[in-house]
C-alpha cells in the first residue's frame, strides 16, 4: 500500500524522500575499488536489511522555491514494511502541526487537528509484511531500467554512516514529478510559488542510505518547472534509532468528536 496521498498533477518517480537541513554538506569519503555495488545499495534502499525491524526518529524538510522556503520537523516510527506512524511536530504552516498519519496491514488514517477530521481508508484485505517487501524488491528492479547511478563514498548522516549515491534518469520521460519514498509531496506544493498543476522536471538526486540496515536517511531532489524555476527538497533524519520502538505503532483511537470521513 502506498503510505503517501500525492497531489493532483504529480507524477511520482518512485524513489525516495528523506530529509533536510541547512548545513553545508560534508565531503564524502571514498573507499575506491572496494565501493559497494551502487545497483545493490539503491534496491536495498526499497529492501532493507533482513535484521531491522523498527525505526524510529525526527526528520527535518526544507523546501525552497525562489526567495520562499519552508520547514518542518515530523516524529516517524516504522516497522518495515507495513505499519507506519508520522506526525508534525512544528511546521511554518500552523494548519499542519499535529497532523497525523497511521498505516497497518488494515487500512490508513489521516487526522487533520486544525478540522478535527480523520479520513480512513480501509483495505478490502489484510497484507503481509512480506507481500509489501517482495512488491518493494519488483519496484527497485523496474526503476533500476530507467536511472544511471553513481555511489560517491559515505558521510555522516543522524550519527550514522551513510552511503551517498547520485540519482540521474536516463530518459526525459522519468524525469517529470517529485521523487518520494519517504516523505510527504504535499508540503512541496505548501509554498505559495509552487502550482500543484505544475510538472517538475527532477535535475539533481541524491539519496543517503544507512550503511547497517539499509534504510534511507536523507534525499535532495533538485527540480525545475516549465520556466526554468528551480525548486529544491531535502529531508534529513536528525536522530534515528533502529529496532527499539514500543508496540502499538500503528494504534490510531481519533477523538470521539472528530468527523470521520471514509476513502474509497
Amino acid at each position: 500500500m502506498n503510505r503517501h496521498r500525492v497531489s493532483a498533477g504529480v507524477v511520482l518517480v518512485a524513489f525516495l524522500m528523506l530529509v533536510a537541513g541547512c548545513q553545508a554538506p560534508a565531503v564524502p569519503s571514498t573507499d575506491g575499488p572496494d565501493d559497494p555495488d551502487p545497483e545493490a545499495v539503491f534496491e536495498a534502499a526499497f529492501v532493507h536489511a533482513e535484521d531491522l525491524e523498527a525505526v524510529s526518529g525526527e526528520r527535518t524538510t526544507v523546501v525552497t522555491a525562489g526567495d520562499e522556503t519552508q520547514a518542518e520537523r515530523v516524529a516517524v516510527t516504522e516497522r518495515p514494511y507495513a505499519e507506519y506512524r508520522s506526525e508534525v511536530l512544528e511546521s511554518e504552516r500552523a494548519d499542519r502541526e499535529g497532523a497525523l498519519y497511521v498505516s497497518n496491514a488494515a487500512g490508513s488514517w489521516w487526522y487533520d487537528p486544525t478540522a478535527n477530521t480523520v479520513s480512513v481508508y480501509e483495505a478490502n484485505e489484510s497484507y503481509e509484511s512480506e507481500a509489501v517487501r517482495m512488491a518493494r524488491a519488483d519496484v527497485a528492479a523496474d526503476r533500476l531500467e530507467y536511472y544511471d547511478l553513481e555511489y560517491r563514498g559515505t558521510e555522516t548522516v543522524a550519527d550514522r554512516e551513510a552511503h551517498v549515491l547520485d540519482v540521474t534518469a536516463k530518459d526525459e520521460a522519468v524525469t517529470d514529478g517529485v521523487s518520494v519514498l519517504v516523505g510527504d509531496t504535499e508540503f512541496v506544493y505548501a509554498l505559495e510559488t509552487v502550482d500543484p498543476a505544475d510538472e517538475l522536471e527532477v535535475t539533481e538526486q541524491t539519496v543517503w542510505i544507512d550503511a547497517e540496515y539499509d534504510y534511507p536517511l536523507k534525499e535532495r531532489v533538485v527540480s525545475e518547472d516549465v520556466d526554468g524555476e528551480p525548486y529544491e527538497f531535502t529531508e534529513r533524519f536528525e536522530t534515528v534509532i533502529f529496532n527499539d520502538v514500543d508496540e502499538g505503532t500503528s494504534a490510531f483511537d481519533p477523538p470521539e468528536n472528530a468527523t470521520a470521513d471514509d476513502l474509497e
